[in-house]
């Protein structure tokens, strides 16, 4: 069986540097293992070279940079675009990191949301009511209390670090939420966010939450783009820079800064928009198999399919339009547990296989292959797994109350150590009277043992870093239980991809039967269906799945485990060239998008009947609801069409659409373009 290995090749010294009619262009995924990079001819679809390091999580541009080095641009002149999808956002999100952020909530029920629950929601603990906002025919309900507002502000000032401003009913009437930005902005000039610039979702709650995340974002991402900016112009590149949004378009990078919050979920995304550029598939089920999870995503008429819900983050549900994703917690750096002869478990957690940490360092290498001498401790899980020191502290980082972790800390800057190894000299008998959970909850202590990636270098099919160590790790692994690692290796590698099919299976069933059927099946009827459907052991009957979509797999791994899983679904399975790095040239390959939005509503009293058109801050009235109409259509299309052109697409396409809530009309344009290509900074 032939190892997989990185498509690194660069032939950019053999292009002719006068060829003008090339247009080049730089993709770079920042992902939860590593970061990819990608220099592409964009008409002819041809990856000129590709690069991957290690995702520096304390700060994504030095892996950024690393990659950007790595692609040896000779002539960086001839790059004319720029595109990076982020994990920032998400990540940031999903670990507590962001900054603290004051909710000011205008005209909200507080009895309602706390009696829901629904304040658990608003992704801050600082948060206030004040009355005023406005009612379903954008009415005012009644003054902002502009005093108590700005007193609280006064109040909160020092352990804040942005404003978000939601006001009931903002979209149809955003007037209290502008009214109060003009008196904060007398008193304090930390950032504000208003909850109708980023949703026109009459959801309340989720407007409130989504207001209150980008403004946690804003200056994080700021500093990321400024950084991501100036190290592109210390290389020469000064191509025009856009940010992959969590549907799959381009936005540009002013843009981003000013609404981070639409990156959410940007990395599958753009995988599973560089499936489908890749492969040309128009409509396809892509499966990116990555280190810390798997992503499941559709396309259909070359689009990806999006979530009419709104991105989720965890427990966070938000306004954010985002592509329809199924994540597996399963991924190649994966925690492996054996737990018994019969048991064993895969994640959630991610760890660092053995075989990269071997490869990095040489003693650790050294200790894998000698690890069949006897131990003092004893033969035990702890002496495959290693802890080391993953980042140095910072300033943000409160120092260690505990004199155990002074110490735990001091012996890791000498260079990773086993647990076992710990624990012997430190007088230990458990890993948790270490306590360590925190240090590596903030990954300033990074952990490594078992992982699908040390399977797959164990059995042949990976050769990315040092299979011997990884092989002796299974080896050892397996003796602890009395287990054959052939078997063994080759039960994990089925339940992977059992996990990977039943997942696939309940994300397609569900795409167009969300309202039918729950997130996960349950029930003893479920599971047999399932497993009969896989393993097709039952004597008396026989299940066949098949899917009506091919399957595009996604990432390094994935002719190993995605083709099985097209294989259980009966469907046609495509492999893109260089699929490794698919996430990457996603980057660049998605389109300029730009929808905007006019609402209509109804507004009465006894003596007066008008149709309003709110959109983007202005209301005008109209006598009769086609006048109305007809002025939303021309209205948006014309603001859709120029906010793409500015926004970098080249002769954007204009799409109009109409929804009817009730007694309340959505009027929709979108604009898409591809983006242009330029030498310099748009």
């Amino acid at each position: 069986m032939t190892a997989l290995k990185l498509n690194t090749r660069n032939p950019w010294d053999q292009i002719i540097k006068t060829d003008i009619e090339r247009d080049y262009v730089v993709g770079i995924d920042t992902g939860g293992t590593y970061t990819d990079g990608v220099l592409m001819d964009y008409r002819t679809r041809e990856i000129l070279a590709s690069a991957k390091t290690l995702t520096t999580y304390e700060n994504l541009t030095t892996g950024i940079i690393k990659v950007l080095k790595q692609l040896r641009i000779h002539n960086p002149s001839q790059v004319k675009l720029v595109g990076i999808s982020s994990t920032l956002a998400t990540n940031f999100i999903a670990e507590g990191n962001t900054k603290q952020v004051g909710l000011i909530l205008i005209g909200y029920d507080r009895e309602l949301i706390e009696g829901y629950g629904l304040d658990a929601r608003f992704a801050t603990e600082s948060f206030a009511y004040f009355k005023g906002g406005h009612n379903a025919q954008g009415e005012e309900q009644c003054p902002p209390d502009l005093e108590g507002i700005l007193s609280w502000v006064e109040g909160h000032a020092v352990d804040l670090e942005a404003l978000a401003i939601s006001s009931y009913f903002s979209p149809l009437n955003p007037e209290h939420e502008e009214k109060v930005l003009r008196a904060v902005r007398e008193i304090t000039d930390m950032p504000v966010v208003l909850g109708h610039q980023l949703s026109t979702r009459l959801d309340s709650v989720k407007r409130a939450t989504t207001a209150s995340l980008n403004a946690s974002l804003v200056a994080v991402m700021h500093e990321f783009i400024q950084a991501v900016k100036s190290s592109l112009r210390d290389l020469g590149l000064k191509a025009p820079l856009m940010i992959v949004k969590g549907d799959g378009s381009l936005m540009p990078y002013t843009e981003a800064a000013q609404k981070p919050v639409e990156t959410i979920l940007s990395g599958p995304a753009a995988s599973a928009i560089g499936g489908r550029f890749l492969s040309g598939q128009e409509r396809a089920l892509v499966i990116d198999v990555g280190g810390t999870t798997t992503d499941m995503a559709l396309i259909e008429n070359g689009n990806i399919n999006v979530s009419d819900e709104g991105a989720r983050v965890g427990t966070m549900e938000t306004s954010v339009q985002a592509a329809r994703i199924r994540t597996v917690c399963i991924g190649c750096d994966s925690r492996i547990d054996i737990i018994s002869k019969k048991e064993f478990r895969v994640g959630p957690n991610r760890v660092v296989p053995l075989s990269r940490l071997a490869a990095m360092h040489p003693q650790v290498e050294e200790k894998l292959l000698n690890i069949d001498k006897k131990h003092r401790t004893g033969k035990s899980r702890n002496n495959i797994e290693y802890w080391f020191l993953a980042r140095e502290l910072d300033h943000d980082d409160p120092l260690p109350a505990h004199s155990r972790k002074t110490a735990l800390l001091e012996m890791l800057a000498q260079g990773p150590v086993s647990v076992a190894e710990l624990l012997d000299r430190m007088k230990l008998n458990h890993p948790v009277q270490l306590n360590a959970e925190d240090l590596i909850q903030k990954r300033i202590v990074g952990v490594s043992t078992l992982t699908p990636t040390d399977i797959l270098h164990a059995r042949g099919e990976l050769n990315l870093d040092n299979a011997d160590a990884a092989r002796k790790a299974l080896q050892y692994a397996c003796s602890l239980h009395d287990l054959d690692p052939g078997e063994f290796s080759a039960r994990l590698m089925e339940h992977i991809v059992f996990r990977l099919t039943r997942e696939a299976l309940i994300f397609l069933a569900r795409h167009g039967n969300a309202d039918n059927l729950p997130e996960e099946p349950d029930g003893e009827w479920a599971d047999w269906f399932f497993e009969e459907g896989f393993h097709k052991k039952d004597h008396c009957i026989s299940i066949s799945l098949s899917s009506r979509f091919p399957v595009i797999g996604i990432g390094a791994p994935a002719q190993i485990f995605v083709r099985l899983v097209a294989e259980k679904l009966n469907s046609r399975f495509e492999l893109p060239d260089h699929p490794e790095v698919a996430n990457a040239v996603g980057a660049v390959a998605g389109s300029v998008v730009v929808d905007k939005e006019a609402l209509i509503y109804l507004q009465e009293s006894d003596s007066s009947r008008s149709y309003i058109v709110q959109f983007e801050g202005e209301k005008t009235s109209f006598k009769e609801a086609e006048e109305a109409l007809a002025f939303a259509e021309r209205k948006t299309g014309r603001s859709a069409r120029f906010a793409a052109e500015e926004a970098g697409a080249d002769n954007p396409r204009l799409k109009m659409n109409r929804k009817i809530e009730g007694a309340l009309q959505r009027i929709q344009a979108r604009a898409v373009g591809n983006p242009k290509l330029s030498e310099q900074f748009g």
